[in-house]
């Protein structure tokens, strides 16, 4: 029997979200820091393997005047953290490779989750999450960050306002020279064991070409409610990627760049 998909989906309201994330460097760090200036929201629990990454989130939470929460630190300490069924979200901030199996733990557990950028790494795992988003019917959003700049945001509503016409070619890119963080001890913004560094002599061309795709599939208006999505990808040896999406009309987006 065909699930019905959760382009749509909606939950009931929850007056105050209580959440827990799990990995707290650079970038998890940063995103607690924003959410301390949100209203609604309450931080249930912390989760990384390096303690003085949570007794930094603690600290946040403390000059802010938010209550304490719940740390976990010890290996595999995530799941009995998506367990919690005082946790309505998790937000995961780790490395890449382990995006997927938090999410579908997580989802699994009757949690929403909100996750970075890329979400999965291989075809097979976005169906796992895919998949299994439509059987537990629990939000998971990939948070591309790149849709909701004051450029993007900007154009989307020119768009919609009809300013720009019907758009049928739409070219983005994304360049970010990370070289420098790389060879960086963790301290000085490196990133934990060099996880990326190792990644990155493995594999060549972006990782998360969402982030030049993401704002103009916004502005043609693909999969937004409609299970169109794109229909053809081609990854040329330059860099640059042409796929062709179809939303009742063929259209074309270009994206170039690359993660240095």
């Amino acid at each position: 029997m065909k699930r019905p998909n959760v382009l749509n989906l909606t939950c009931p309201a929850i007056p105050v979200v209580r959440i827990g994330f799990v990995g707290l460097g650079n970038r998890g760090i940063l995103a607690l820091e924003r959410y301390m200036h949100l209203e609604g929201i309450e931080v249930k629990a912390l989760c990384d393997l390096r303690k003085e990454n949570i007794e930094r989130a603690e600290h946040i939470l403390r000059e802010f005047g938010r209550p304490e929460a719940e740390n976990y630190s010890e290996e595999g300490m995530w799941r009995k953290m998506c367990e919690c069924k005082e946790i309505d979200l998790i937000y995961i901030c780790t490395d890449w490779l382990t995006h997927t199996d938090i999410a579908v733990y997580a989802l699994q557990q009757g949690r929403h989750v909100a996750l970075e950028v890329p979400a999965a790494m291989s075809v097979a795992d976005c169906w796992r999450l895919v998949d299994t988003a439509e059987e537990t019917r629990r939000h998971c959003m990939m948070l591309e960050n790149c849709c909701y700049d004051a450029f993007a945001l900007t154009t989307l509503n020119m768009v919609q306002q009809g300013v720009l016409g019907e758009i049928t070619h739409a070219e983005g890119s994304y360049i970010h020279d990370l070289r420098k963080h790389y060879f960086a001890d963790e301290k000085a913004g490196g990133y934990h064991n060099h996880w990326i560094k190792l990644y990155s002599q493995q594999h060549t061309g972006n990782p998360y070409p969402t982030h030049g795709l993401g704002p103009v599939c916004q502005w043609m208006n693909i999969h937004q409610g409609r299970p169109y999505g794109i229909s053809g990808f081609h990854v040329l040896a330059s860099g640059r990627s042409v796929c062709l999406c179809r939303t009742g009309v063929w259209r074309i987006l270009r994206r170039s760049g690359a993660e240095l």
